[in-house]
């Protein structure tokens, strides 16, 4: 009963030590250069994918529909890829004084449309968990950031 309360309550420690950090490192600094041209999204209820492609700076974006130079975009939903959670156990065993990463991998996509024709945009990006003792300290546990 001992070892039940020792390894529930390490793990309850253990779950708020955690920070994200994008592979590679280069993709914090990225920005794009091209032109941009007008776009007009045709599901912003998608926030999160929404909020990426606004930061991103691709497009100039418009709430006007009736814009008819304005490319229409379809956002799809994120998807997640699942990270092997076998590091879990040193992370354990050594009560989170070992940093591990969990690499998860998201898919971000949309469709631009066209008159006759849609353009299918696809973007991996890579973004591990950090589960460490020490990030308990951190205020930076933001995924959005």
């Amino acid at each position: 009963m001992k070892y039940f309360i020792l390894l529930t309550s390490t793990s309850i420690l253990l779950s708020s030590c955690y920070t994200y950090k994008i592979f590679p490192e280069e993709y914090k600094n990225v920005t794009y250069s091209g032109a941009r041209q007008v776009a007009y999204i045709l599901n912003p209820e998608l926030r999160k994918e929404y909020k990426i492609l606004q930061s991103s700076k691709i497009f100039e974006l418009t709430y006007d529909s009736s814009d008819k130079s304005a490319i229409k975009i379809k956002l799809l939903p994120i998807k997640k890829g699942s990270a092997c959670g076998q590091p879990l156990t040193a992370s354990l065993l050594t009560l989170g004084q070992v940093p591990i990463y969990l690499p998860d991998t998201y898919e971000y996509t949309f469709d631009e449309l066209k008159e006759t024709a849609t353009i299918g945009h696809r973007f991996e990006m890579r973004i591990a968990t950090r589960i460490w003792f020490w990030d308990m300290f951190l205020l930076k546990k933001n995924f959005e950031q």
